[in-house]
């Protein structure tokens, strides 16, 4: 069971989180559907988004939603705060990059943390757009309490990158997959290593 409440945005909206932003140009973070050649908000300024299809430990099916981050000059923040017991937990989440804002002139950057342990935290500029990347886990919880999630967009002049973000999860347990599974998932995390340069995986103790 995912421990974070619709990590997953299958609500179609941050229903479950909180979001702080300053996006001077407007166009705050949304969810959108996949697969959408809707302009914003109904979908990525006309570019279609797949639905995540990397090797994830997420017990959420992929679903139709995404959230997305888009403002130029923007600081935003989507948090959830959990309540963890002591213990292991398997924790991650996806991103992709969009074309659009790949080729756009503005970089912008991405954090991503889950259960307090950060796992992500690199810029569009250097990643490859038009896949989807998952980044996983394991925090050992040493003392019970609660424990951030958050996803933090930092975004240049417009116009600036941007990055879709979609099925975070904390689940108890160490529930890293067999290992045949996981060594096609670590091959994954590779190639993303590879295509983000400022991108990292880390096991981690919170």
């Amino acid at each position: 069971m995912n421990l974070l409440a619709n990590g997953s945005f299958e609500t179609g909206d941050f229903t479950g989180w909180s979001y702080a932003g300053v996006t001077p140009s407007g166009a705050p973070a949304v969810v959108i559907p996949y697969n959408s050649p809707a302009g914003y908000p109904g979908g990525a300024f006309g570019e279609p988004i797949p639905p995540d299809d990397s090797a994830s430990a997420s017990p959420d099916a992929v679903g139709d939603f995404a959230a997305y981050f888009v403002a130029d000059g923007a600081n935003e923040v989507l948090s959830q705060t959990v309540f963890l017991d002591a213990g292991l937990y398997t924790i991650g989440f996806s991103v992709y990059v969009p074309f659009n804002g790949f080729n756009n002139s503005g970089d912008a950057s991405f954090t991503g943390t889950v259960a307090g342990v950060n796992l992500a935290n690199f810029n569009v500029d250097g990643s490859t757009p038009g896949e989807w990347v998952h980044f996983a886990g394991v925090a050992n919880i040493a003392v019970a309490g609660n424990y951030d999630t958050s996803f933090i967009y930092n975004s240049g002049p417009a116009p600036a990158g941007d990055f879709v973000v979609d099925r975070a999860y904390i689940v108890a347990g160490n529930a890293i997959p067999e290992p045949g599974t996981w060594a096609l998932m670590l091959l994954g995390f590779g190639g993303a290593g590879a295509a983000l340069r400022a991108s990292r995986r880390r096991m981690a103790t919170a």
